[in-house]
């Protein structure tokens, strides 16, 4: 398992959720904006528990691998789900216009009437 620690939180998670949530907060940083998640997490007891969290471009996350001794929740679904999401905030990345593009750069000026 690993620990995500995030706004001065932090909690246990599968494996596979807390690398798909770095990749989806890595993937905002193209110009998207906050997203709202929620993922199991397991308690020192062992039970499960969702934990609620907005993360956006410019959130600091860190991922940590801890020996545990706990089951890992079933995560195929959020899994699947954010490694979904990663794919199309990847595919929808805007696309800058090249300077080469400007008029400036073409040399000519719509009001240069001479």
């Amino acid at each position: 398992m690993k620990r995500l620690s995030y706004a001065g939180e932090s909690f246990l998670t599968a494996d596979a959720v807390a690398d798909e949530v770095v990749r989806l907060v890595a993937a905002l940083g193209g110009g998207h904006g906050p997203e709202a998640l929620e993922i199991p997490a397991v308690t020192p007891g062992g039970g499960t528990v969702l934990v609620q969290l907005v993360v956006g471009p410019a959130s600091q996350l860190v991922s940590v691998p801890e020996q545990e001794t706990l089951d890992e929740p079933e995560t195929t679904d959020v899994v699947s789900r954010l490694r979904e999401r990663v794919t199309v905030l990847r595919s929808a990345r805007a696309v800058p216009v090249p300077r080469a593009w400007t008029s400036d750069a073409l040399g000519w000026d719509d009001l240069d009437q001479g």
